[in-house]
C-alpha cells in the first residue's frame, strides 16, 4: 500500500493557493502532510505548495505545474507509482485527517475491493482505496472528468465504508468550510 496526497490543484473555488496558507498558525498542506507523514506519502504538488513541505521527512515530492483537477494529479502519481501497488488516495484539504485514521480505514478495506472510500453519514471521503485493477482506468481519465466518475465502472467492485469519524470527510472547500474548520483546530488546540 502506498499513500498519495493530491496537492496540486489550483484552488479556484476559493480565489487563494489554500493549500499554502496558514491554517491554524501552519501552512494547510503542511499540516495535513505532517499528520501522515508516518506513512511516507508521494505528493503531487505545485510549486508554492511544494515549497511548505520542503524538508519534511518521509514525504516524497512530485513536483508539478498547478493542475486543472484532481484527475491530472492523480495520474501524476499513477504513472510515478509501481503499477501493481495498491494506492490510498488523499486530497490535501482534509485539515483533521490523521495517519492513524488512514490505516483504521485500509484494514477494514476487502481484500477483493478494487475502489474503495469512507463514508460519514452519506457523505462520501477519502482515503480513497485504489487497487491495481482500478488503477488501470486512471490513464482514460479526461482531465475534466473526475476520478469519482469511475465508481460507476461495472467491471470494478466499488465499496464504501460507513465510518463515524467526520476526519474523512471534513474539507476545506469553500470560505466558509475553512473558518469553520479553523475555528474547531483552535478548540481542538485549546482543550
Amino acid at each position: 500500500m502506498r499513500t498519495v496526497v493530491l496537492a496540486a490543484g489550483s484552488s479556484a473555488r476559493m480565489g487563494w493557493n489554500k493549500l499554502a496558507a496558514p491554517f491554524d498558525g501552519v501552512p494547510l498542506a503542511r499540516r495535513v502532510v505532517i499528520a501522515l507523514a508516518e506513512l511516507r506519502p508521494l505528493v503531487v504538488a505545485g510549486p508554492e505548495v511544494a515549497a511548505v513541505l520542503a524538508g519534511l521527512e518521509g514525504v516524497t515530492l512530485l513536483v508539478t505545474e498547478p493542475t486543472a483537477g484532481p484527475s491530472l494529479s492523480l495520474g501524476l502519481a499513477n504513472d510515478a507509482l509501481p503499477a501493481d501497488r495498491t494506492l490510498a488516495v488523499a486530497a490535501c484539504d482534509l485539515p483533521f485527517l490523521t495517519a492513524a485514521a488512514v490505516r483504521a480505514f485500509v484494514r477494514r478495506v476487502p481484500d477483493d475491493a478494487d475502489l474503495a472510500f469512507p463514508t460519514v453519514d452519506g457523505t462520501p471521503g477519502h482515503p480513497v482505496v485504489w487497487s491495481p485493477a482500478a488503477r488501470t482506468r486512471i490513464a482514460g481519465l479526461g482531465p475534466g472528468q473526475a476520478p469519482v466518475s469511475l465508481r460507476a465502472d461495472p467491471g470494478l467492485r466499488v465499496i464504501a465504508l460507513a465510518e463515524t469519524d467526520d476526519a474523512y470527510v471534513v474539507d476545506v472547500d469553500t470560505p466558509a468550510a475553512w473558518s469553520a474548520a479553523e475555528r474547531r483546530a483552535l478548540r481542538q488546540s485549546r482543550s
